[in-house]
């Protein structure tokens, strides 16, 4: 009878101290993909860094989704060629205009809220070399006017080809 109940205690912390190993496994196992994703998590790349462009606003569609109202033969046909969305080409970048290096990523973000101030679109990496990308274009042209541009305004600019 001793031995029953030695057997069912032992049985008991086995499945114990296996629950708690794979707790701290699962936990361990958190901890680092948290750490290995966590950029991806922060800054999307291409995202604007502090920019009013970042939030997405709201858009209503209740005057277009009210089907049971008298207007509900007014809804656009989407299929026919009138009220068609034009496709625009995917632009493929082979330059990026950069305006920097700077020592650390805190200088490139105040540099970025100047550039942002005077019109431009930013994005700052997470990782060095910091630099404050203000354009990215397929054609070296449209880089290069850029870079001229931000130069007479007094920045130290450079063009990264892909």
């Amino acid at each position: 009878m001793e031995h029953k109940g030695l057997k069912t205690v032992t049985n008991l912390l086995s499945k114990t101290a296996g629950l708690i190993f794979f707790s701290f496994l699962a936990i361990s196992l958190g901890v680092v993909f948290g750490l290995l994703f966590e950029g991806w998590v922060k800054d999307q790349p291409g995202a604007p860094v502090g920019s009013k462009h970042s939030v997405l606003k709201p858009v209503d569609l209740s005057d277009e989704m009210d089907l049971d109202s008298s207007r509900a033969s007014e809804i656009p046909d989407y299929n026919s060629t009138e009220t068609a969305i034009p496709i625009t080409p995917q632009v493929i970048v082979r330059y990026k205009v950069r305006v920097g290096p700077y020592p650390s990523r805190s200088d490139a973000l105040a540099a970025s809220k100047q550039l942002e101030t005077l019109g431009y679109p930013v994005y700052v990496a997470n990782n060095p070399p910091f630099a404050v990308q203000v354009g990215a274009f397929g054609s070296q042209s449209n880089a290069e006017r850029l870079k001229s541009e931000l130069s007479g305004k007094g920045y130290k600019v450079f063009i990264d080809q892909e």
